[in-house]
This record gives C-alpha cells, structure tokens and sequence, in this order.
C-alpha cells in the first residue's frame, strides 16, 4: 500500500509522560482531563471548567498570532482521528467533542465522522515503541465511511500524537477517498517523552513524514 510520503501537522500544547517537574506534573493531568473529557480548576480564584471546551477556547483566543492560523485559515471540515478500538453507542470520543468545540469557536466549518475503526489496535501511548502499531495495521484497521461530498479542505483532528502513524495512516485513507481534497492534521496535543517541559502551551507546526512502517512527527 502506497501511504503519503509526508501530510501537514501541527500542534497547541505539550505533555510530558516520564517528566518529573511540577509543570511536567501539570502536563499530563491536563492530558489525562483532555481524554476523559474532564473537569479542571483554573484561575484565580479556581474555578472549575470542562478540559476541553477551555482549552479550545484558550487556543481560539490566540491563534491569530501563531503559526497553527494557517490550519484552519480555509476553514476546513473537522474530521475526528479514530479511537484505537470500534467506537460503542454513547462511548466517550475525545476526538469529535474537539472538533465540535473547534467549530463552535469559529475554526472548522463543520465537524464530519468520515473514518472508523472496524478493528481494535494496541493504544500507541501504552506500548514499547516496538509494540506499537505499524502504518499497515493502522491502515488495514480502518475505513472511510459517512457523506463523501469531497470538501475542499480537511483537517484530520486528534486529543494527543505520539509519533503520529495512525494520523498518517488516516490521512492515507481520507486521501484515497477524496483525491482531490487537501488533507492535514491537528493534535490538540503532542507527546514529549524523557523531556521535562517548561511550558505547555508550546506550538508547533511541521510534517509528519513516512519512515519504514511508522510514520515519525517531525516538528
């Protein structure tokens, strides 16, 4: 299978999983409040917010002065990344209440459920780096589905990026449906590991490159 050679990426906020400092601390709470769609105290005084809905809104507050602007310049339809396993009724999907906060915020035109799971792979964050599921089994496990009307913009979205195969594996499936579509991908945040992180709020933007059988975030 011919995967993309490389697809469009960027980034809002850092965690680091092995970090030790307070901030690296605070990294991965937020991580952990953005997976499960949690609730969190900020401000002063605290106040207690939905993760993501804060986050999002945070990032709208200031993307036009950042690099991330040109991603959603176009307003491109939102395409929730799939979860490693098939989605169950009424399951928490991080990934659509995202795009469905990036719409409501101006920075999507539409949210739309084009790619699905239709078998369960290991979860990349929970295993050996040579556990983790290749391109060809990100790719073998999914399926475009939905309302093919072909926009002219996509923006695949995903809560956190580890190395970004199955960001590359999607984009290969989306691409193949919607030739003509430009397809890239943005992860609300993306993984540091063996760093200890000063900041979260620390942008990015780059390509995801294709490497062998995985695909490697290059920032």
């Amino acid at each position: 299978m011919p995967f993309l050679p490389e697809v469009q990426f960027g980034a809002y906020l850092v965690y680091s999983p092995q970090g030790t400092s307070q901030t690296s601390k605070w990294t991965k709470g937020i991580c952990s409040l953005v997976k499960q769609d949690g609730l969190g105290q900020m401000g002063a005084p605290p106040k207690v917010v939905r993760m993501i809905p804060y986050l999002v809104r945070r990032l709208s507050g200031k993307i036009a002065d950042t690099p991330l602007t040109d991603l959603f310049a176009d307003q491109p339809v939102l395409v929730p990344a799939p979860r490693s396993s098939p989605v169950k009724p009424d399951s928490l999907y991080p990934t659509r209440l995202i795009c469905d906060q990036l719409v409501a915020n101006g920075l999507g035109l539409e949210t739309r459920i084009l790619l699905e799971r239709i078998a369960a792979v290991p979860k990349a964050a929970f295993s050996r780096p040579e556990d983790r599921p290749t391109l060809q089994m990100h790719y073998d496990s999914l399926r475009v589905t939905g309302e093919l009307l072909e926009p002219r913009s996509i923006l695949l979205v995903d809560d956190v990026v580890t190395k970004g195969t199955m960001l590359l594996a999607s984009a290969t499936r989306l691409q193949e449906a919607l030739p003509r579509t430009r397809i890239r991908v943005f992860a609300l945040i993306r993984t540091m590991s063996h760093v200890e992180i000063e900041r979260i709020e620390e942008i990015c933007v780059g390509k995801i490159e294709q490497r062998g059988e995985r695909g490697v975030r290059v920032p």
